[in-house]
């Protein structure tokens, strides 16, 4: 069965190589969604599939990763084997108004992998490597699902206190959440 022996690690830019998701599968049937409604979000109906093509993964290595690391802060990867199979970062620039958040650039765990406390674990990488950064707060912009929202409650996320304008008009349909450290 796989994932009896995930391996955890920090990455550095050396890590980085260009096919290091190619195991990867962000596959997830999606049937409801949050969508912000006034202050507050509602679930709705809505049914299609997410999945991430060579160039989505090819993206989240070359930009998403490397601009975590360079930024100053900290790329997580779980590991079965060789095969990269979740992954957790986060930025080391701090945002808000008052400078009081990192944020949670990514987080995902492959498909056949799910339901097995990895996402738990990446998650508590970041929120350890945000508190020694020196952060109040986590600022996190979830994939509106109901599972991926449920997963961050149950993480203790709570919805921000502050959005953070240009991160909701690049994704407007995410559900704004901040974790206090």
């Amino acid at each position: 069965m796989p994932g009896n022996s995930i391996q955890y690690r920090q990455l550095g830019i050396g890590d980085l190589k260009p096919n290091m998701l190619e195991h990867f599968n962000r596959y997830q049937e999606v049937t409801k969604v949050w969508r912000k409604c006034g202050d507050d979000y509602v679930l709705e109906d809505e049914c299609f599939i997410m999945n991430w093509s060579d160039e989505d993964k090819s993206r989240s290595v070359n930009e998403f990763f490397a601009n975590s690391i360079r930024s100053g802060g900290c790329l997580f990867g779980a590991f079965d084997g060789e095969k990269m199979i979740g992954f957790s970062a986060i930025n080391g620039k701090f945002i808000g108004k008052e400078k009081q958040y990192l944020r949670l650039d990514s987080m995902h765990v492959s498909h056949g992998y799910r339901h097995r406390g990895i996402g738990k674990r990446l998650f508590l990488f970041c929120m350890e490597a945000a508190r020694k950064l020196g952060a109040p707060k986590l600022y996190v912009t979830v994939f509106s699902s109901q599972e991926t929202v449920a997963f961050y409650r149950a993480m203790g996320c709570v919805y921000a206190e502050e959005v953070i304008p240009e991160l909701f008009e690049a994704e407007p349909f995410d559900v704004h959440m901040e974790y206090v450290l």
